[in-house]
């Protein structure tokens, strides 16, 4: 009997040791450079799009603070040609949120705050546009910026939430503030 035990423990004993080591895993990959170009060509074109759009509606008063949106759009593609793919991407983004705001503002884009399906505006429009408005102001703040840009869309946002917003104000000052948020982004680079 004791040399079944023992036997069998040494059988035991021989077959784990005898058992290849688990594989490991695959090491942790980068994200392909491509990914991040690609990513920041579709917004840039995105961008262009939205302002070739603007100019074909010949809106009879154009917004200030899209002179900012111009110089954010040909900052991306500056930035796209020297391959920073993320600040270029940012920028454009924040030149499309732009136009997008200055489109609502008209009435022109989108199917409008109300008409966004299930879990829509439905009349916190003015609370959300308040609410992203503060989030960019407190942003400025805690990163000390000074982008002419995103003071800019702050006033813009704020002037247009300052009396009895329309919903399409309201939209736009949303679009708006969500365009300082993506300069700071391209500003500080995260």
């Amino acid at each position: 009997m004791k040399k079944i035990v023992w036997l069998s423990s040494i059988l035991l004993l021989g077959l784990t040791t005898a058992q290849p080591n688990p594989p490991t895993p695959p090491a942790p990959v980068a994200p392909y450079p491509h990914h991040f170009a690609e990513k920041a060509f579709r917004e840039l074109a995105e961008a262009q799009a939205r302002r070739a759009y603007w100019q074909s509606i010949r809106p009879s008063q154009t917004p200030a603070w899209l002179a900012q949106a111009d110089s954010l759009l040909s900052r991306a593609q500056a930035d796209l040609q020297a391959q920073r793919f993320f600040s270029a991407k940012e920028g454009a983004e924040a030149a499309k949120k732009a136009y997008e705001a200055a489109l609502a503002l008209n009435g022109w884009w989108g199917p409008g705050p109300a008409g966004r399906g299930k879990g829509g505006w439905h009349g916190d429009h003015f609370y959300r546009a308040q609410e992203r408005v503060w989030r960019l102001e407190a942003e400025m703040n805690y990163f000390r910026s000074n982008h002419p840009a995103v003071r800019a869309f702050l006033q813009g946002a704020k002037g247009l939430l300052s009396a009895q917003a329309s919903p399409w104000q309201a939209e736009a000052a949303h679009k708006l503030a969500d365009a300082g948020l993506h300069v700071l982004k391209a500003e500080r680079g995260f």
